[in-house]
């Protein structure tokens, strides 16, 4: 696809042929698959084909694609009035992009982007993306959130994530047809082994029925984002969306561990890769930043190499130091800038003299590097540390060569210093971010299945264990047994002391049923005041005595703290061949109707 955005006077049939194939392509995906998009891989291509167009190309360029629009909405089906809403809106979103693209980076390429604007851009396209599903949204048959937020997000997702590829494919097969390789150029094979790697992943955790296992993904795109950096990220999060869509072909879930239809399912997937994409492509950036200091200091180094020998030119290299030392003698030669990098006054002589109260180990690690490399023929390099009279500690490296005579015995060494400790505290700072950027991830995933108030399990995670618990006792036999319990007058606490007297109370009755239930059960909240237990393998008798045990507990200790005494009503229930987890809350919600008609503040087994 890239090869078809080249410029010529065929250009704009380029554009329709490409745009028209890949629309209709999607299409029957979408309508013969039966298949949930969750990227429309056309606006990429209307993107990429405006953003590249020359001036006098433009016009041509924005009518090829509206004959493409033109083709495709009426091979659809669509209604006249249709067919030219969603003609414009495929045009108003490429137009805008386009124009926050200009405004943003010009015509820089995608290398040369700094963290301010990837995240300009990326908030760009999905504006221009949301004011297409606005314009769009009137002409669709089905006039609701859901299509409006599934257009929206499948068309920024397409421009975010394929045009870079686009992009990319074009200058990668144009250095292919020209025989230029870029310094530091990654193997295309071994791209392509680490993409189809994360396809394979993405299928997997997506196909993973129980537990959701999204922080592996997110965790191996890092992976492929420090490595590859910025077209890391753009090819990672498509092969997830690739993973998703083809999950759902056959009008199958996206994502068997989301309980919702295919359509909603698909755009809580949408949402997740908005939010890889929002995470990978800043941490692409700082990469890349990095990337960009590690080849300048390469390149410095380079130049050093070159110029080892020719000790009269190494003052003019930036912030570098040169010095000698003769084995023999025991005399040193320090040049003014190296005084400088040590914090030294530089009119203090050729030769500092005895220096080791300005190292930290009292030239341990210094003296210890130089004996080591003493017999060392090619160029070596080491890292040590100094204490200058005034300021923090340093980090210095040494770039050092030694002079042998005839017979091979040491006459001199040579060496250029540097202060790589900005270094080193821009890599900290990297490091830090990646591991926040990791911990703010897996913060993410605990609070989509705990409940905030209580840190007991939400109803997504509780739901989820019951279907657990469900399928273990029906491969297996074991029981499962289910306890709901909920306040008695819990409004009574809320109007005559207050809302925050009511969540403290709520606090303290998690409090309590965490204390009663065993390893393997979970307590969760699934309503205001109504909370429910499983318990695996528990027999009839020993859920019974647990209920009982609850609402005993409620009634003795919830009122400590200052905190009005409450009591509950409990009901309980055991699986049975045949229940499902609906059938289940519901035998053990009439239990429960049943003990607040016996007069609250008891427990009732399920009929």
């Amino acid at each position: 696809m890239g090869a078809k955005l080249g410029k010529g006077s065929r250009f704009p049939w380029e554009v329709t042929l490409v745009w028209t194939a890949s629309a209709i392509a999607s299409v029957l995906l979408r309508d013969e698959g039966h298949a949930v998009l969750l990227l429309w891989l056309p606006s990429a291509v209307a993107v990429c084909a405006l953003y590249r167009a020359k001036p006098a190309e433009r016009l041509p360029v924005i009518a090829a694609l509206v004959v493409a629009n033109l083709i495709v909405n009426v091979w659809i089906g669509l209604s006249p009035l249709a067919v030219l809403g969603y003609t414009v809106a495929n045009i108003v979103e490429p137009l805008l992009a386009v124009a926050i693209a200009y405004r943003v980076i010009g015509k820089r390429k995608l290398e040369s982007l700094r963290l301010r604007d990837t995240v300009l851009l990326f908030v760009g396209v999905i504006f221009a993306s949301f004011v297409a599903a606005v314009i769009a949204l009137p002409f669709r048959p089905h006039q609701d959130w859901v299509q409006f937020v599934w257009w929206g997000f499948s068309t920024s997702l397409g421009t975010t994530v394929g045009a870079p590829i686009l992009f990319f494919l074009r200058d990668w097969l144009a250095r292919r047809r020209a025989g230029v390789r870029r310094a530091g150029e990654h193997s295309p094979v071994w791209f392509g082994i680490s993409m189809l790697a994360m396809l394979a992943l993405s299928w997997l955790v997506l196909g993973f029925h129980v537990v959701p296992l999204v922080p592996v993904v997110i965790s191996a795109l890092v992976l492929i984002v420090a490595r590859y950096g910025q077209i890391g990220a753009s090819v990672g999060v498509f092969m997830f969306g690739v993973a998703g869509t083809l999950r759902s072909v056959g009008g199958e879930t996206p994502a068997a561990y989301l309980h919702f239809p295919p359509f909603e399912a698909g755009i809580a997937l949408q949402m997740l890769m908005v939010l890889m994409m929002a995470t990978s492509l800043p941490l692409a950036a700082l990469l890349l930043d990095n990337d960009r200091l590690a080849m300048r200091l390469k390149a410095r180094n380079a130049r050093m190499r070159e110029n080892l020998l020719m000790l009269n030119m190494a003052e003019e290299v930036g912030r570098i130091g040169r010095w000698h030392y003769n084995p023999r003698t025991g005399e040193q030669d320090w040049s003014r800038q190296m005084y400088l990098i040590n914090g030294l006054d530089p009119t203090m002589g050729r030769d500092p003299g005895d220096l080791t109260t300005m190292l930290p180990d009292g030239g341990t690690e210094l003296f210890g590097q130089l004996a080591h490399h003493s017999k060392d023929r090619a160029r070596y390099s080491f890292e040590y540390h100094v204490m200058p009279p005034q300021g923090d500690e340093r980090i210095l490296r040494m770039y050092a060569t030694n002079e042998f005579n005839e017979a091979g015995e040491l006459t001199g060494m040579f060496g250029v210093v540097m202060d790589v400790t900005e270094h080193h505290q821009r890599q900290e700072a990297l490091d830090r971010e990646r591991t926040r950027a990791m911990r703010l991830a897996a913060e993410a995933q605990y609070l989509a299945h705990t409940d905030p108030l209580t840190g007991l399990a939400n109803r997504r995670r509780t739901i989820t264990q019951l279907q657990k618990c469900i399928r273990r006792s029906e491969q297996d036999g074991r029981p499962t047994a289910l306890i709901l319990f909920d306040i008695d007058h819990f409004k009574r606490v809320n109007d005559t002391s207050g809302h925050q007297m009511g969540d403290d109370v709520l606090v303290r009755i998690a409090d309590i049923a965490r204390g009663q239930a065993r390893a393997s059960d979970l307590i969760g909240r699934i309503g205001g005041e109504e909370f429910v237990w499983i318990l695996p393998g528990a027999g009839l008798e020993e859920t019974r005595n647990a209920a009982e045990r609850l609402r005993y507990a409620i009634e003795q200790e919830s009122a400590q703290g200052g905190l009005p005494q409450v009591t509950a009503s409990v009901g309980y229930t055991m699986w049975r061949e045949g229940d499902d987890a609906n059938s289940l809350l519901a035998r053990v919600d009439a239990a429960l109707y049943d003990a607040k008609e016996a007069g609250r503040n008891n427990v009732q087994q399920a009929a």
